[in-house]
């Protein structure tokens, strides 16, 4: 083998071990209530188990991961924790989308969530509640769901490019069945649906008579980072109110989405 060819294979196994690496960490962070087992995480990601166990203890050397002896479960170190930091500090979110929540809440008089991706799941990060009598609280902030549960986490998969959606769902299918009526053929049916309308209006998984409307936040690369959503009871939810508060969401969610754009470009620059 000649120096250019070796060169070109060491990049390449190089590139390999980051995103099985990438794997594991993404696949940590969903069940990062409990933690996981290497058992567990290498059946999740298809990594081979010796494999897995040895880049899961290298993580746990440098600090990204801690390994718990009397579960035998990983769970994200100081080094994990200090990244995360980092990088709220850079783009938080949340605090970017609170003044479009309010002016969403006070136009349409209703509850507003914001649903922000991490890895394979939807977290809601914030709320915000509108001026009308009945309050429709379908989801509590902190609440972590499979991408595809409940509008928001349905928006951002719909959202994403076909072979990621293909990647999220291979791994959330196993987690479907706790929630009632769904499977994988109703998701999929779903995110092709939402796919083609570019947003998603549902009746709410799990809460009787509330129905929701949503659509996704796009970076300037066109990622889906979070969702803006508006839920309230299903009698209120008229063909044209739907029309009047996905008008809203688009606007807000466009607003944002620059706003991210902006900020991406100035870190650029700065740097």
């Amino acid at each position: 083998m000649n120096a250019l060819a070796e060169a070109s294979s060491t990049a390449v196994s190089g590139t390999q071990s980051i995103r099985r690496t990438v794997s594991l960490l993404r696949t940590l962070v969903a069940s990062q209530k409990r933690g996981a087992t290497s058992v567990e995480l290498a059946t999740r990601t298809g990594l081979d188990r010796s494999t897995a166990r040895r880049m899961l203890q290298c993580l746990v050397e440098e600090d990204v991961l801690v390994f718990d002896s009397s579960t035998r479960r990983y769970h994200f170190g100081h080094l994990a924790y200090d990244m995360g930091l980092a990088a709220s500090e850079r783009l938080d979110l949340p605090q970017l989308c609170k003044p479009a929540l309010a002016r969403i809440a006070d136009d349409t008089g209703d509850t507003v969530f914001l649903m922000i991706r991490s890895g394979d799941d939807a977290v809601c990060a914030d709320r915000a509640v509108g001026s009308y009598p009945i309050k429709t609280f379908i989801v509590d902030v902190g609440t972590r769901r499979p991408l595809g549960i409940g509008a928001g986490s349905l928006a951002m998969l719909s959202a994403l490019p076909e072979e990621v959606a293909e990647l999220v769902l291979a791994n959330n299918v196993p987690r479907l069945g706790a929630y009632a009526g769904m499977n994988e053929r109703r998701l999929r049916a779903m995110m092709l649906d939402a796919r083609r309308q570019g947003h998603v209006a549902m009746d709410v998984v799990d809460v009787p008579g509330a129905r929701t409307v949503s659509v996704p936040i796009l970076t300037g690369t066109g990622r889906p980072v979070a969702a803006l959503s508006v839920a309230a009871i299903a009698m209120r939810m008229t063909a044209e109110r739907e029309a009047m508060v996905l008008a809203v969401l688009r606007r807000e969610a466009a607003g944002i989405g620059q706003a991210l754009t902006g900020r991406a470009q100035q870190a650029e620059q700065d740097a």
